[in-house]
């Protein structure tokens, strides 16, 4: 992630005619997965980094009239302690990214700005032990696991030089796939402590650190991204005095604030993130949903160095 311009900037370049120079525009414009290896897994990194806000994020890194989203993130999952008297923690989430990169392609009489899209899913596994260091406070060492696919749409850049250059000298533009693997760990702190008349407050801060290569048939391709993230994070539920289902309604706010040492950071073209929402949680306790205890549905606001983003979560207790 620290060096985006290295991963997913390139350089202005002409666009010859002339066949004998095929082997030079695969070396500069050939934006398959396999060629543009580290970048794909960095971006792939920002969904498999456990986050106590998985949701949905789209941010836009454009201004003025050339702002439009080009990142797009989705998380899903959690994590629960078995029980006090074995205190065994699991978390398990799904990760989705898009992102589209800019390239500036110029030829003898054209330019285009040429947006390839790298589209990843992955998943990530977490196994830990809590520590309990008082009544509301906890330690938790963790071991993280992740597997991934990403994949590459290069047709428009291929459609672009196929006009310019011939089909025939663009057939080495493709779409290209890349299998990853990752193994890593987190440590987090974590307090918790509930008062009377329903108010709640939880505070986190948690290290992640997950290292991403190619696996099984893509495992002889050059690359790898380090995904870390040092995240504070904080929630504070209040009663709101309305009921709904038959239980009080409370209101919810978040703050967090994250750093990006690894290459996300390059992705997002920022080194840190600060997120705040506000919501409603409802209790189900009293009616017809199976296994669900609490709903919570929060919006939220992200802000970084260039970029800024909102997000939708829904998250369940059960």
């Amino acid at each position: 992630m620290r060096d985006l311009c290295r991963w997913l900037t390139v350089p202005a370049f002409l666009l010859g005619t002339d066949p004998a120079r095929a082997a030079e525009l695969e070396d500069l414009v050939s934006f398959s997965v396999e060629r543009q290896a580290s970048g794909a897994l960095a971006a792939m990194g920002i969904g498999v980094v456990p986050s106590e806000t998985a949701s949905t994020l789209v941010l836009n890194t454009g201004t003025g009239s050339d702002a439009r989203p080009d990142f797009a993130s989705a998380q899903l999952g959690g994590g629960f302690t078995v029980s006090d008297s074995f205190p065994l923690y699991l978390e398990g989430y799904l990760g989705y990214t898009r992102f589209n990169p800019s390239y500036l392609v110029v030829s003898d009489a054209d330019r285009a700005y040429v947006r390839p899209k790298w589209t990843s899913i992955s998943g990530t596994a977490g196994i830990g032990w809590d520590f309990a260091l008082n009544e509301n406070l906890v330690l938790r060492p963790m071991v993280n696991f992740a597997l991934g696919q990403v994949v590459s749409d290069t047709a428009v850049l291929a459609a672009f030089i196929a006009d310019h250059i011939g089909a025939e000298d663009a057939r080495f533009l493709r779409d290209g796939g890349l299998t990853a693997g990752g193994l890593g760990g987190s440590m987090m702190l974590e307090y918790n402590k509930a008062w009377d008349e329903d108010y709640e407050a939880d505070l986190s801060l948690r290290y992640s650190r997950i290292h991403l290569k190619p696996i099984a048939g893509d495992r002889g391709v050059v690359g790898e991204a380090r995904a870390e993230t040092l995240a504070l994070w904080s929630r504070m539920r209040v009663p709101t005095g309305l009921t709904l289902f038959g239980r009080s309604v409370r209101g919810v706010g978040e703050f967090s604030a994250a750093w990006l040492p690894g290459d996300q950071g390059e992705i997002l073209r920022t080194d840190w993130l600060v997120q705040v929402g506000a919501g409603v949680e409802f209790n189900l306790s009293e009616t017809w949903v199976p296994l669900a205890r609490e709903v919570r549905l929060v919006a939220r606001y992200t802000r970084g160095d260039v970029l800024q983003g909102f997000g939708i979560g829904l998250a369940a207790s059960f």
